[in-house]
């Protein structure tokens, strides 16, 4: 071998180093630093996903005949408790949170409004959606589908 092999081959092992070890080091370098409530995130992200994971093979281990019925319930009640525990620091941590239950609620308000049947010129009810005549009794539209009445 000559130095010219020798330097071919440093060359292209240098080569291939780089190029299977940059996605790598991207991957690393990428991830932002200094951001405690994504550490904070993860961390409770990975616990809860733990705590499902620990559920699903209590489920799996009672179906079997492993756990007893007894064990299986006091045990799946300790891990839903810690599972409730760790989506409410979810929660607390989540900056949308506060956004999504503006949301809910504001839903909940439209939700509560029923369009109510109206009743025009010949006195029968009509749909407020599409207009069609309706019976005294009915609670949605035979047409549409509307619900005219709270449930």
């Amino acid at each position: 071998m000559t130095a010219i092999d020798v330097a071919i081959i440093c060359l292209m092992t240098m080569g291939l180093v780089i190029y299977v070890g940059e996605p790598l080091v991207r991957r690393v370098s990428s991830r932002p630093h200094g951001r405690e409530g994504d550490d904070a995130t993860e961390r409770l992200l990975l616990q809860k996903e733990m705590l499902y994971v620990a559920i699903r093979d209590l489920d799996f281990d009672f179906q079997t005949g492993k756990v007893d019925q007894k064990d299986h319930a006091e045990l799946r009640q300790q891990l839903e408790r810690e599972a409730v525990q760790i989506l409410r620091q979810l929660n607390a941590v989540d900056p949308l949170v506060t956004f999504d239950n503006e949301v809910e609620q504001q839903v909940i308000v439209l939700r509560r409004r029923r369009p109510s049947t109206t009743t025009y010129g010949s006195g029968r009810a009509m749909c407020p959606r599409c207009r069609t005549y309706l019976e005294n009794d009915e609670n949605f539209c035979p047409s549409c589908g509307q619900e005219l009445r709270p449930s």
